[in-house]
């Protein structure tokens, strides 16, 4: 084998990431950081459609996150200007906030690695 990462630790970094998720979003799925970080890309807000079109999880699996980010006061899902069947998916204040410190976690989790 060549000098690179062990499989060990991989998996060691692996199970440090998932902490970080469950803490942050009670999830250890990407499918939330995926949401989470498609509404970030989109000034913190997006049609439930393009959620849909743009994330890899599956329609389910989305209505079943932002459930969960709702919960959590993380989004907020609101009636559409123009039909209310069409659905915006926003961040709160406190999405917003959440996701910040979930981005400094990570960024000194990779610090640290260095």
């Amino acid at each position: 084998m060549g000098s690179g990462v062990k499989i060990h630790e991989l998996a060691r970094r692996r199970r440090h990431l998932i902490d970080i998720e469950l803490d942050f979003f009670k999830s250890r799925t990407s499918s939330t950081i995926e949401i989470m970080t498609y509404l970030a890309e989109n000034n913190f807000s997006a049609r439930l459609s393009a959620i849909y079109e743009n994330t890899q999880a599956t329609e389910v699996s989305v209505r079943q996150h932002l459930r969960a980010l709702e919960k959590l006061k993380l989004v907020n899902r609101l009636d559409g200007p123009e039909d209310r069947r069409a659905k915006i998916i926003t961040l709160t204040d406190h999405g917003r906030a959440h996701l910040l410190e979930y981005a400094k976690r990570l960024g000194e989790l990779l610090k640290d690695e260095r």
